[in-house]
């Protein structure tokens, strides 16, 4: 395995700047293949860091400055993520979590895929928690957590292979999230995708670094606009029961699956999903569109990350166009909501909790197709249970 490390804050590494190619390993790793860091400039983007992964067949950036999250990515020609209204990725110090009542994460969300945790993934709320005396106090949760405007303090490249001999380009970080008389957790992740292949695979591990036990959760918001997004696009999955968050989200249930045009004004809409599975715990999540010849596929295990949440945001193409499937440890609801249905994991000192997702990249109409046939054979004929109402279990009634 040859390996770069571009960032090592123990060390007192930073590398400003990186590039590798087929050119620079001596022919052992041939291809049309790029990994490329810089640092960007200008506007809210002022001093980011990013790594630019081109496998070949499909291109995506990495954001180090942003909890190793993924940016816009390519496949074939086909943009991969979301046109948000803001020029991006945008650096964490403009963002202030605290404004727009607790909503001021969204000022930095751009990206395909961002994290959201660790110490909490939902909207906005109060938390008792004990403070530095031991006593219960009253703490702010804002929207999403902390853990994606949190600069990794490690990055390292490296090219491996897998068993059967296909080069893999590989990016690791690590993440910290904590401070003195709170959680402290740490986010180790490996991000790798095969020369010329149409996925990419992120492993993370979260470790609870405190010598007492303590809460972490997340949730992946992964957000597809055009050319998947549009009018009649589909969303296919295995599930096996549906139901609104809210009042809202009950006024679209009955075409929860299908997307309109670019819609002016629209108020966002938000289902949670219970997924069938494979024996070994595995599902999946596909987008694709009207022609069904376009699809993005995110897969993950159940048994790692068995909440799902489907978010329908198909406002005007200025606005932010776009949909998450968004799979994690809970559903983003309140945390103190989620906490009182057991669904917020508890780690003991060192104790790792981990989350493998692949998502992938269709551009023929038989890609899409087995896709398809995947979700049908989970289901085995089953019918999802579509619950016309949120039921307690899911959502504050």
């Amino acid at each position: 395995m040859n390996q770069w490390i571009l960032t090592d804050v123990d060390q007192d590494i930073w590398v400003e700047s990186f590039e590798l190619d087929a050119s620079k390993v001596s022919g052992q790793v041939p291809g049309g293949w790029k990994i490329v860091k810089r640092q960007l400039h200008g506007g809210l983007r002022e001093g980011v860091d990013v790594i630019e992964v081109d496998n070949g067949a499909l291109s995506f950036t990495i954001v180090p400055s942003r909890g190793m999250g993924l940016y816009k990515g390519s496949y074939h020609g086909l943009q991969v993520g979301w046109e948000a209204p803001l020029r991006g990725p945008v650096n964490p110090m403009y963002v202030n979590p605290v404004t727009n009542g607790g909503l001021g994460w969204i000022k930095g969300f751009d990206e395909w895929v961002v994290r959201c945790g660790l110490i909490s993934n939902g909207p906005p709320c109060t938390d008792i928690v004990p403070d530095n005396n031991g006593n219960p106090a009253e703490v702010s949760l804002y929207l999403h957590g902390n853990i994606a405007n949190i600069p990794a303090h490690y990055v390292s490249v490296s090219i491996e292979q897998t068993a059967n001999g296909t080069p893999l380009l590989v990016v690791e970080g690590k993440v910290e999230e904590g401070m003195l008389f709170f959680p402290q957790l740490e986010l180790t992740t490996r991000i790798e995708t095969p020369l010329e292949g149409n996925w990419v695979r992120v492993l993370d591990r979260v470790r609870n670094t405190k010598q007492v036990p303590g809460e972490a959760c997340l949730l992946y918001h992964c957000n597809y606009g055009a050319p998947f997004l549009s009018d009649g696009a589909k969303f296919v999955a295995p599930s096996r029961e549906v139901a609104p968050r809210d009042a809202r989200a009950c006024e679209g249930i009955d075409t929860y699956d299908t997307y309109p045009a670019p819609t002016a004004g629209f108020v966002e809409q938000c289902y949670w999903h219970d997924m069938a599975t494979d024996a070994q715990g595995r599902t999946l999540a596909m987008l694709r569109n009207a022609q069904a010849d376009k699809a993005v596929v995110v897969r993950w295990n159940r048994d790692e990350l068995p909440a799902f949440a489907q978010w329908k945001n198909p406002v005007g193409e200025r606005e932010g166009y776009v949909t998450g499937l968004e799979p994690g440890t809970n559903f983003p609801n309140a945390k103190t909501f989620e906490r009182a249905q057991g669904r917020i994991p508890t780690l003991q000192p060192d104790e790792v909790m981990q989350a493998e997702l692949v998502f992938e990249v269709h551009d023929t109409a038989a890609g899409v197709a087995a896709v398809e046939a995947e979700v049908a054979a989970l289901l085995a004929g089953r019918a999802p249970v579509v619950h016309q109402q949120p039921i307690a279990k899911w959502s504050p009634m």
